[in-house]
């Protein structure tokens, strides 16, 4: 009992005051994509992306680490065709919800966007897919709605002429479609970022305009009800335009994307007023040079603007475009030069997909490395996932140019496990499921170590916890320890 009390205030006072930072990647067999990361209240992690490496065709999935970026379950889901995940949202009464593209499910046989519901354990609830019969759909960024519902926006390709359209779909919790709306004319439109605006939502992305026969970035302002308040088109130079990610800071909102001229890119920053009034902007430009900002979350702890971009320097003979992860004032987006970035350069490309703020002040990043000439790739199928945690006061990682530091194998199927304990968090019983076919000592212990319940379990066991304080808990079956959350 000592020695179990000591384990839980060690790993308390690891997470309260430890500077945690890491970088790890994670493969099967196949091709693995992180796109979308969420951080729950146990600060640990939930990742979804694409990954063929349970099947060989592309399927969504659900990766859950612990908040050190330890490996603790993965679950992939979809059909005979392809699927993947692009955001994945959480709701702390509802679980999991997945945004993303499947064609599995198309009874057209094209894709069309993507939405999954699960329990907190991953456990299919249900899944839906959104679209027309004769375009198809892919969603890019998502976000829960004021009445718990999702929003998700991307684009619809028409089969027949290959032009694309904004497509913003509004469902229910349940995944019903409240409404549809598709923005465009001719030419590629396409909505990649979304954010909540008081009660109503920014979009950016790129849209054609016929009469300059350019493409510009773009942001609208859009109500619940999925009427257009405005739409502004973003540039400060002559070119093609497109908005990559937007984020809400105090009283403004950052814009951040790229201008693509025949032999580079050209990276774009803008800050505005919540009316879109411009604060100020730019367009960074460098001979010889390209960069593409993906990424961009405010950092309320620190009054900074992180931003993940790829970048690529003929000049230093790089394979592919690497990427970079920097701190950005908050007043103009221009770049802190003191030790504020880390870069990201395996061979073959590296890419952020999805960058968060943290619960300690600072931020994390998911990704994916196409690791292509050091021997891995027969290993790891071509891609991997990575996830790099940036500590508090810049704490970044010393090991982001390894190769592969946590082979996982990302087949191997939660429904394979023999202990499951769900739901977590729970609230007036916690299960245990024990499919090991013999009796196994159990025990639950409160956050200073006190064991509040303890049995032999087999099967399912139901732990009525309705007279328990919320809070966090511990949970001990054989040797191994689980934290868990009550709300």
């Amino acid at each position: 009992m000592n020695l179990l009390k000591t384990i839980i205030l060690i790993f308390i006072s690891s997470q309260l005051f430890g500077q945690i930072n890491f970088y790890k990647t994670y493969s099967g067999n196949g091709y693995d994509r992180g796109e979308g990361i969420v951080q729950l209240e146990d600060s640990s992690y939930m990742l979804t992306g694409s990954s063929s490496s349970w099947s060989g065709n592309s399927d969504a999935f659900l990766l859950h680490l612990d908040s050190l970026g330890n490996y603790l379950w993965s679950r992939n889901y979809g059909g005979q065709e392809s699927e993947g995940g692009r955001r994945v949202l959480y709701n702390a009464d509802l679980g999991f919800y997945v945004a993303g593209y499947s064609n599995s499910y198309s009874s057209a046989g094209d894709f069309d966007a993507y939405l999954l519901k699960t329990d907190h354990s991953g456990n299919d609830i249900w899944h839906k897919t959104y679209g027309g019969s004769d375009s198809w759909e892919r969603i890019n960024d998502a976000v829960v709605a004021l009445d718990s519902g999702i929003i998700m926006v991307g684009e619809t390709v028409d089969m027949s002429n290959d032009n694309s359209d904004l497509y913003i779909v509004r469902t229910t919790k349940d995944g019903d479609t409240l409404w549809t709306k598709t923005i465009g004319g001719i030419g590629k439109d396409i909505a990649n970022s979304i954010i909540k605006l008081n009660n109503n939502y920014l979009i950016g992305g790129q849209y054609f305009i016929p009469d300059s026969n350019m493409v510009k970035g773009f942001v609208l302002e859009l109500n619940d009800q999925g009427d257009v308040l405005r739409f502004d088109t973003i540039s400060d130079r002559t070119g093609n335009y497109v908005v990559t990610d937007l984020s809400l800071g105090v009283g403004k909102y950052y814009v951040i994307g790229y201008r693509e001229n025949t032999s580079s890119f050209n990276d774009y920053y803008g800050v505005y007023n919540l009316d879109g009034s411009l604060i100020s902007h730019y367009t960074s430009v460098a001979q010889g040079y390209s960069s593409i900002p993906n990424e961009i979350a405010f950092i309320s702890a620190t009054d900074r603007a992180a931003i993940g971009y790829q970048s690529i320097n003929p000049g230093t003979n790089q394979d592919a475009f690497d990427l970079a992860i920097a701190y950005y004032t908050t007043q103009d987006l221009y770049y802190i030069t003191q030790n504020w970035s880390s870069a990201i350069t395996n061979d073959g490309v590296d890419k952020i997909n999805d960058l968060i703020p943290t619960s300690d002040g600072a931020f994390i990043v998911v990704g994916f490395n196409s690791i292509m000439d050091d021997g891995i790739v027969q290993q790891n199928g071509g891609s991997n996932i990575f996830v790099a945690k940036i500590g508090p006061n810049n704490v970044f990682p010393s090991d982001v140019n390894s190769t592969l530091t946590n082979l996982v194998g990302l087949s191997e199927s939660k429904e394979n496990e023999q202990i499951k304990i769900y739901p977590n968090p729970f609230n007036e019983v916690l299960k245990i499921q024990n499919s090991a076919n013999m009796p196994i000592e159990a025990a639950l212990f409160n956050h200073i170590g006190i064991q509040v319940w303890s049995e032999k379990v087999n099967g399912i066991t139901e732990i009525n916890t309705s007279i328990l304080p919320s809070g966090i808990y511990f949970i001990q079956v054989g040797s191994e320890i689980q934290k868990v959350i009550k709300h």
